[in-house]
């Protein structure tokens, strides 16, 4: 019996779970709504009423920090979620098939994967335009070359086994053998590499906004921190901290409970 995820994932579980319910009740708007109206007067340190204080507008900083969790969490949870599926269903396709299947597939893969992906991620954002869409696809499009080599990993594994040769000589197709035995054997890989993912997500959508490639409409961390440098060097220091902290918390309570699932599997 696998232990349990312990005390620290608990914690970073429920880290997430937080960050959920803070998302989900800015998009319903019931907090967080007067991110984009002054509610006082430019640049006012963190106290009470401002928690995080004010931009150069006059803006709420904290209200504007709810806000940005939406854009984090639906790019991370989305480009995560697409890259594992891509990798994932690639890797087996080309573990299972073997030949020049494989040859081609991974060939390509290591080819894709020396390109680097600052360059692929700015390349794909040009093309479709800023956007929170535009986050997730550029995401999932430019990681998903470690999942492959997981899923194809198993895929090689299982095309030797008795099992799979059976299934084959009864007629079972690749596609029926991804579904049925090697999704199932990946499965504890696949979930750890999405919450592994899901925290590098979270940082690739940080920088696609904070180059201005992310969703114009609405705040992310990245654009506040975009806006923060010049502050910072006359000594505001706080619009820094109303998008870095929690970043860091997001990705943090991600990276440890990625690496508490990790060790279940171990």
């Amino acid at each position: 019996m696998t232990p349990a995820l312990g005390r620290a994932g608990r914690v970073a579980l429920l880290g997430l779970g937080g960050f959920a319910v803070l998302a989900l009740g800015a998009a319903a708007g019931l907090w967080a709504q007067a991110w984009d109206v002054p509610v006082g007067r430019p640049y006012m340190s963190p106290g009470t009423g401002t928690w995080f204080g004010t931009d150069a507008l006059g803006y709420d900083l904290f209200a504007q920090a709810v806000q940005g969790a939406r854009v984090s969490l639906v790019a991370g949870a989305g480009g995560a979620a697409g890259a594992v599926a891509v990798g994932g269903a690639l890797g087996a396709w080309a573990g299972l098939r073997g030949g020049w299947t494989d040859r081609l597939l991974s060939g390509a893969t290591d080819a894709f994967a020396a390109v680097p992906p600052v360059v692929a991620l700015l390349a794909i954002a040009l093309a479709l335009g800023p956007g929170v869409s535009t986050v997730v696809v550029a995401i999932a499009a430019t990681q998903w070359t470690g999942v492959f080599r997981a899923a194809r990993a198993e895929g090689q594994r299982l095309r030797v086994a008795d099992y799979y040769r059976a299934a084959q000589a009864m007629g079972a197709g690749t596609l029926h053998q991804i579904g049925w035995h090697v999704v199932p054997a990946l499965r504890p890989v696949l979930l750890s590499a999405l919450v592994v993912l899901f925290a590098h997500a979270v940082k690739v959508e940080a920088l696609l906004a904070y180059l201005g490639a992310s969703a114009p409409e609405l705040p992310s961390w990245g654009k506040l921190l975009a806006r923060s440098g010049s502050e910072l060097a006359r000594g505001i220091w706080w619009p820094t901290l109303a998008a870095s902290a929690p970043l860091a918390l997001l990705v943090l309570c991600a990276q440890v409970l990625a690496d508490r699932s990790g060790r279940r599997r171990e």
